[in-house]
């Protein structure tokens, strides 16, 4: 069982990192067969109230596969095929999964286990299901959260999260490592990227801990050693774990790791490409970098982007989109350079994936960029920061103030390039994207009252705007995190509240939302912490 569940998995593995539809099939073949081993081994109750003492162990086993092969059996069906039907069979294969680890939930709370041993790598299995169900269903939006929850899934963070930690400190058991995963991923990526910063970094450090004394060599988690370090800003101590990851992995595996970033969280390696470009680019050797060293950076960070463009399956679009803005934003400006960006961003669009059915929005709106970078006439304002500010970069930056100060003054500089720019149509779009720039880079310099002047002056050019729609919702949900952070609760929900509900259908919305839930979220956590807990405990199957 266990062994036709391991096999599943790393062919389940193989296919999300490189989303070709053999390795797909290969591995919807393996799930199928392990789906069809568990079912035999399972115990079958149709009618009354089963009696789990008379389960045996390899039967209580068996629910526990079963409900993770057929998981990772719903999501390859999403990847297989973009029709009705097959989102309709995903839907119904997760839902029946989500069953499974609510029955294994009453198996251990009543089950008087014989082997203390067996016990421990079963729990270790059900707390990491429920925890990874409840943790990723309390990140949606409020309107995807309330008709998954009408449906029967819950979604509460604080009790997911509680579950991962059971299941993580089982340090013995089966999945604790895999819990581990999440838990980091959650805390130094994901609530980074679709967060505002809010991770709880010293215990993803404390869950990294007895990982690395387990798997001192173990990539992935040097992976995690060197992000949660740059989150720090132990910016010295960032290299050496990179390096150690690359010694210890080697070349091949080393790709691998980058490919496994991408399946633990979407946006790990375009993010980590962001994270180069901050640390990098910003801070070479102190906060007082001089302008030309900064720009020379950019060449080192473009080669990080052709790498992941020639070596990663998921988003070549992205990437090659990447190694394009790096390079205009480098202090090479030549007629050849420009001939070599036109050629790449030519291809941008052409690259473009489908994943589930749906294009990748990160996607679009590379494709969108590209397209105004053609339309005039091979120009872009700040096409670097801007994607750090898409993947909350700056959240980052908020914890070393220093770096802020040379993104600053290439900010100022092109506001004034901009400013005398008056045959651009798109001034207004340009100028706007500096002011929210510029507002960030205040806030990490711990100047609320100039951000927000900033952001400000952003929302009140709403009609002078022709393409960027998207800056203005983004500068009042910025003036609502602003006002959360500089304890201001409720001109911090009045500005939220606007920016979610007074503006539709514009660039990035979903990945604002995002944002949006977790700070709504924290407000409310802030308010009535007793409410919260009590949400927390009620959230377990």
């Amino acid at each position: 069982m266990y062994h036709a569940l391991g096999y599943g998995t790393m062919m389940y593995l193989q296919a999300i990192m490189t989303l070709e539809p053999r390795e797909v099939e290969t591995a919807v073949t393996a799930l199928k067969q392990a789906i069809r081993v568990c079912v035999k081994l399972r115990k079958s109750t149709k009618f009354g109230r089963p009696n789990y003492d008379k389960y045996t162990d390899e039967e209580v086993h068996a629910e526990l596969c079963y409900a993770e092969s057929l998981l990772l059996r719903s999501i390859l069906t999403f990847l297989q095929d973009e029709n009705l039907i097959s989102f309709i069979k995903g839907a119904m294969r997760i839902k029946q999964c989500y069953k499974s680890y609510q029955e294994c939930y009453k198996i251990l709370e009543r089950r008087r286990f014989q082997d203390e041993r067996m016990k421990m790598h079963f729990e270790s299995g059900v707390r990491m299901g429920i925890g990874a169900f409840n943790l990723m269903i309390s990140m949606l939006p409020p309107r995807i959260l309330r008709l998954l929850e009408f449906v029967g899934f819950t979604g509460d963070k604080a009790s997911g999260l509680a579950d991962l930690e059971v299941s993580s400190n089982l340090h013995n058991g089966l999945r604790a490592p895999l819990a581990s995963i999440i838990l980091m991923s959650y805390h130094a990526y994901i609530s980074q990227v679709l967060g505002n910063g809010d991770g709880n970094i010293n215990f993803a450090s404390s869950i990294l801990k007895p990982c690395l004394e387990q798997f001192p060599k173990g990539a992935l988690f040097l992976l995690f050693a060197a992000r949660i370090q740059e989150v720090n800003g132990q910016l010295d101590e960032v290299s050496a774990s990179r390096g150690r990851g690359r010694g210890a992995a080697g070349a091949r595996s080393l790709r691998t790791v980058h490919r496994l970033a991408e399946l633990v969280a979407p946006s790990a390696p375009s993010l980590l490409l962001a994270d180069d470009v901050v640390f990098r680019v910003s801070v070479p050797s102190s906060a007082r970098a001089n302008l030309r060293r900064f720009k020379c950076e950019w060449l080192f960070a473009m080669k990080y982007a052709e790498v992941l463009s020639r070596e990663s399956s998921w988003s070549k679009s992205t990437y090659l989109y990447l190694k394009g803005i790096f390079m205009l934003m480098s202090e090479d400006q030549s007629a050849a350079m420009t001939e070599h960006v036109v050629a790449i961003f030519t291809k941008v669009p052409e690259l473009k994936v489908r994943v589930a059915g749906k294009s990748l929005p990160i996607e679009k709106f590379a494709i969108r960029r590209v397209q105004r970078f053609f339309a005039q006439g091979n120009r872009l304002t700040l096409p670097a920061l801007e994607v750090i500010y898409i993947w909350n970069g700056f959240a980052i930056i908020y914890k070393s103030a220093p770096l802020a100060e040379p993104i600053l003054q290439l900010i100022e500089a092109k506001v004034a390039e901009v400013s005398g720019d008056g045959q651009s149509k798109t001034q207004a779009d340009d100028l706007g994207l500096c002011l929210l720039l510029k507002a960030m880079c205040l806030v990490c310099r711990r100047d609320s009252a100039g951000a927000e002047a900033c952001l400000r002056e952003l929302v009140s050019m709403e009609k002078r705007l022709v393409e960027d729609k998207h800056l203005v919702p983004y500068a009042v949900a910025e003036m609502g995190f602003l006002a959360l952070r500089d304890g201001k609760p409720r001109e911090a929900q009045s500005h939220l509240e606007a920016a979610l509900n007074n503006y539709k259908g514009y660039q990035l919305e979903s990945r604002l939302h995002f944002r949006l839930h977790a700070a709504l979220e924290e407000l409310k956590r802030q308010k009535d912490p007793a409410k919260t807990a009590g949400q927390s405990a009620a959230g377990r199957p």
